[in-house]
């Protein structure tokens, strides 16, 4: 992705600034002048600032996408035009950023440029399958139900990554409050009592100088805890576009105990989500199983979709390419090789669709239950380390009180 920044005057004489994503200067140069924009300057950002674009300009949500996709399909709906629907919702954008895109766009269709094509203009806001739904919607005349279409699927996969989150709230929470309770208590708590039984002439065992230890370590640490933060703050953009970086999340996502069924879900979830609504719009296997590549995040999903999607190229069966990679459980593999028998894909999808994400939202319910004697554990195990280190020298103080 190469974005530009630029400088124009439009038609009034208005100086303008914004971003603009293009292949090249040249293109980025003509669709502003497309726009009937006079160019003052034109610059590429920086390939290394590209990952911290959205945080300095306005990141455009999925929820900014479905409330545009639903009002305008509701005012096309009540044959309103599409380029007054697009300036109306345009007045009422919040997001800066946004609000420029729209009026982008409808300049683009002001000019004879068809929606779908001035929405892939701007490919930095809109994803790949929503301007496919959208060209469906204009060859099919029906623009107003795909954008109702785009509205619910798009809804459907902000509603599991909700799931997500909503999952992982509990065990982050418990697992950072754990560890601020044993980090306190090793760093504060555990060196004044040391400190106290050694005036009393205590001999500190050995399990209970490597607590002090680590609490002195882990002192240190918390002064650089700050610059920790500011160097992943600054770098994991990058990082996260490493492919080692990507292969290896992927690769842990599925190994991990218990989080691994929340990421086997949604992965499978939002796999037949995609392929439900890309076969229900008319597109080919192979179109659609490269669009839905390119949405999953888990690296080896990806290669397997890829190597499925060549298999089916080839000419075997959806069903028998699926199987192949190992990935896919046995019932997807069932239910779509019924689909392919008797022409009722999108209908199997949209079921195995439904299963995955009742499974994530079940397993997601259960989570903290089956979190709690994990975390309970391990708290239970540190603080009897804990204890038997100190009760050893308390011990032996008490012996020495007792003798003498």
């Amino acid at each position: 992705m190469t974005i530009f920044s630029y400088k124009a005057y439009d038609e009034q004489g208005k100086l303008i600034k914004g971003y603009i994503v293009a292949q090249s200067v040249e293109e980025a140069f003509n669709f502003l002048t497309i726009r009937n924009l006079y160019v003052l300057s034109l610059r590429e950002i920086p390939k290394i600032l590209v990952p911290f674009f959205g945080f300095f300009v306005g990141k455009i949500s999925n929820e900014d996408l479905i409330e545009f996709s639903k009002n305008l399909s509701s005012l096309l709906k009540a044959g309103i035009i599409l380029t007054t629907a697009l300036s109306d919702i345009s007045e009422n954008v919040q997001k800066e950023r946004f609000k420029r895109v729209i009026e982008d766009v409808k300049d683009l269709v002001e000019k004879g440029v068809s929606f779908s094509e001035a929405l892939e203009k701007r490919k930095d806001v809109f994803p790949e399958i929503f301007i496919h739904l959208i060209r469906i919607g204009e060859q099919t005349g029906r623009l107003d139900k795909s954008l109702e279409d785009v509205a619910a699927h798009f809804q459907r996969i902000e509603d599991l990554r909700t799931s997500i989150k909503r999952s992982l709230m509990y065990p982050v929470f418990a697992t950072v409050s754990t560890l601020g309770a044993m980090l306190f208590w090793m760093v504060y708590v555990l060196p004044k009592i040391i400190e106290a039984m050694k005036g009393m002439g205590v001999e500190i065992p050995l399990i209970t100088m490597i607590l002090v230890k680590m609490g002195q370590w882990i002192k240190v640490l918390i002064y650089l805890l700050p610059l920790v933060v500011f160097l992943i703050f600054i770098f994991r953009p990058v990082i996260k576009r490493s492919k080692k970086y990507k292969e290896l999340t992927s690769y842990l996502s599925f190994k991990i105990p218990i989080i691994k069924e929340i990421f086997f879900n949604r992965t499978l979830a939002l796999f037949c989500e995609q392929m439900r609504i890309l076969i229900g719009a008319g597109i080919t296997i192979d179109t659609s199983l490269s669009l839905t590549r390119n949405v999953i995040e888990n690296e080896l999903v990806k290669t397997s979709i890829e190597n499925a999607r060549e298999r089916i190229i080839s000419g075997e069966r959806i069903s028998e390419a699926l199987k192949k990679e190992g990935f896919f459980p046995s019932m997807i593999i069932r239910l779509v090789d019924v689909g392919e028998a008797s022409g009722t894909l999108e209908d199997q999808f949209s079921y195995l669709s439904t299963v995955y994400t009742n499974k994530l939202l079940e397993y997601s319910n259960r989570l903290g239950k089956i979190l709690e004697p994990v975390t309970i554990s391990v708290v239970g195990a540190f603080f009897a380390i804990v204890l038997l280190s100190l009760l050893s020298p308390v011990y032996d103080l008490i012996s020495k009180i007792g003798r003498g």
